[in-house]
Parts: C-alpha cells; sequence; structure tokens
C-alpha cells in the first residue's frame, strides 16, 4: 500500500490521468520525473499549470500520452497495427525527453506498416505505391496590345486523380473534395473529381516530390489556334477586312486568350514503399 501523497492527476491537453509519482518517475532525468519528485526548472515550470483541484496539466497531445504512460508502466512499447502518427508520438516523446522511448519508436517506424482499407483489414505494403495525375486547364497570357511575349499562365484550376488515400496523403489540407465529399472509409475509393485550393502547379509537383512521386508521363492538347465561333473575326465578311485590321483582330485579348487555351496531364506514380503513410487533418 503507498500513500495517497503518492497518487497523481494529470490533465493532459483534455485527457485525464491519474497514477503515481513512482510510475512518472521510471524514466530518469524527464520533465515527467522531475514534475514527480516536484523538482521543476523554471522552464519546465512554463508547461506545467497547477489547477485548483490538484489536477496538474500540460497542454501536450493528451489522447497521445496513453501510450507514453503505458510505456512507463509496463516497459514495454505496445501500438495499434495500424498506428500512424509516429511523427507525432515521437515529438510528445522529445517534449518529455524520453530518449529510450523515442529510440523504441524508431525501431517501430523501420517495419512496414499494413494501411487500413475500405473495409477495415489490413492489406500489403503495396497500397503505398500508385499514380495520381494533374491536370489543368489554362491559358498563355500576354502583354499589352495583344503582344504575344508570353510571361506566364493563368490556370483556373488543378484537377487531382487518383486513389483517395494517396491524394490525401501528399496534398493533405491543400486538397479541395467539395465536389467529391466521402466518409473516412472510402480510402480505396478512385476519383477523378477532386481538384487543389490553390493554381500554383509549381507547389503541387514539389509535393509529389516530397511524397517519393515520379513524373512518368504527360501529355497536352496544344494551343488550338482557334476563335470563338462567335468571334468578330470569323462572323464578318473576310473580304472586307485588309490586312491592318486582320492583324489588330489577331493581336486582340480575347483572341489571344481562345487561340492558346490548353489542357495538360501530368501522370505520377510511387513505388510501394515501406513505412508510415503521413496522415490528412481529416484522418486524424
Amino acid at each position: 500500500m503507498t500513500s495517497s501523497e503518492n497518487v497523481i492527476t494529470l490533465n493532459v491537453g483534455g485527457s485525464v490521468y491519474t497514477t503515481t509519482r513512482s510510475t512518472l518517475s521510471k524514466e530518469t532525468d524527464t520533465l515527467l520525473s522531475d514534475l514527480a519528485s516536484g523538482s521543476l526548472t523554471d522552464d519546465e515550470k512554463v508547461n506545467v499549470v497547477s489547477m485548483p483541484d490538484g489536477t496538474l496539466f500540460i497542454d501536450r497531445d493528451g489522447p497521445l500520452f496513453a501510450y507514453i504512460l503505458h510505456f512507463l508502466r509496463t516497459d514495454k512499447l505496445s501500438l495499434p497495427e495500424q498506428f500512424r502518427e509516429i511523427a507525432r508520438l515521437r515529438d510528445e516523446a522529445d517534449f518529455y525527453r524520453l530518449e529510450r522511448f523515442s529510440a523504441l519508436l524508431s525501431t517501430a517506424t523501420s517495419i512496414s506498416p499494413r494501411p487500413r482499407t475500405a473495409n477495415g483489414y489490413a492489406t500489403s505494403g503495396a497500397e503505398t505505391g500508385g499514380y495520381i495525375t494533374l491536370g489543368y486547364r489554362g491559358t498563355f497570357a500576354f502583354g499589352r496590345d495583344g503582344q504575344a511575349d508570353v510571361k506566364f499562365r493563368k490556370l483556373h484550376r488543378i484537377l487531382v486523380c487518383g486513389r483517395a488515400t494517396l491524394c490525401r496523403e501528399v496534398f493533405a489540407d491543400t486538397l479541395n473534395e467539395s465536389r467529391d465529399p466521402g466518409g473516412p472509409d472510402d480510402g480505396e475509393r478512385y476519383t477523378s473529381r477532386l481538384y487543389l485550393k490553390h493554381q500554383c502547379l509549381e507547389r503541387a509537383c514539389d509535393l509529389m516530390a516530397e511524397k517519393g512521386f515520379k513524373l512518368v508521363a504527360t501529355c497536352c492538347s496544344g494551343a488550338n489556334g482557334l476563335a470563338a465561333a462567335n468571334h468578330p473575326i470569323l462572323t464578318s465578311n473576310m473580304g472586307n477586312i485588309n490586312q491592318t485590321e486582320l492583324m489588330n483582330h489577331r493581336n486582340c485579348g480575347d483572341y489571344e486568350e481562345q487561340r492558346w487555351a490548353h489542357y495538360t496531364e501530368y501522370v505520377f506514380f510511387r513505388e510501394p514503399q515501406t513505412g508510415y503513410i503521413t496522415p490528412s487533418l481529416r484522418e486524424l
């Protein structure tokens, strides 16, 4: 039997845990051991708030603290089979200065996970690979008076096609799913109705490269060379237009907008890989 003074209640980010001071002291020279012994440094006291009822509040991730507390109680790292928050848990371990816990997490990271599928069963690591296609329709912008000195592209929307799981992993909160909403278990569904919230093609390609995707194919409709059907240059009597008027028509802004409209697709592929898929904000 231990005295009630050995019992301590922690409120970690809104999640309440009750344990003993001896448990928190299992790993020495950590924030938790200092907290248990009442010897917090001035820097550590900034992160720990004593509540009126004696509870100690720590402004960190509450649910993830359960894994840390389990480690202190059992001296084992025990994570769910489909656990995909290794990076966030490592941040928590660094905050509490749990070096041995961090080392065990590094070992766990090297083990290939089995991602969750739509029916809830684990699959092979091959599910981490696949194709994503980026498509955009744009126009070349011209200078004043229709001068054909192309300076930049105007992209109206960047479309994203592929498996929902991969699209969310790569683009996270920049992925606009308003036209194609789905539930949490639709990750293996293929879709062509997603698009990005921004219109920066370079940014999209950087994200693809950061996630290990490589460009394997591309296609483009090219400049169509045609004006709109109702454009004056097509509806006028060509015989009454002299050379100067013809050039003025050809150089006008709206004619060039039509003439240089194009559609392009880039196909990216990633080999099946080991490691953990980075979850999107929606999946956390």
